[in-house]
């Protein structure tokens, strides 16, 4: 379980200072609130450690934060938003799943690729 909690953390935090360093410009607002976002998300994940239902309740809102901002950007930040928050609504925590470790894996390459999507968007 410290696993996946873990490497979820990395995941947001990979994605908090991308965006941290590169918002910039008019959309300055919008990158601001999904590095808001994405804090948030580190603090509920983190107090939900060993809580299956709570990580996948965190990280549910996280996608819908993000889809929600998607609608306030447009142009390469509303794709990337609007990409994130897809690639984290659809990622559900089971540890019954026997391609569980295989699935956290894709999602963190697909997490990784939308961050820098994102971060190249605020800049």
């Amino acid at each position: 379980m410290n696993i996946i909690r873990n490497s979820l953390a990395v995941v947001a935090v990979s994605a908090l200072l991308g965006l941290a360093t590169a918002c910039g410009g008019s959309r300055a607002a919008v990158c601001e609130e999904a590095t808001k976002a994405f804090t948030d998300y580190s603090t509920k994940a983190a107090a939900a450690a060993g809580d299956l239902k709570g990580i996948n309740t965190a990280t549910s809102d996280l996608a819908a934060r993000l889809d929600e901002l998607s609608g306030k950007a447009d142009g390469d930040l509303q794709v990337a938003l609007a990409g994130m928050a897809d690639s984290w609504g659809s990622f559900k925590l089971d540890l019954t799943d026997p391609n569980a470790a295989t699935k956290l894996a894709e999602f963190g390459q697909k997490t990784t690729e939308a961050t820098q999507q994102l971060a190249s968007a605020c800049s």
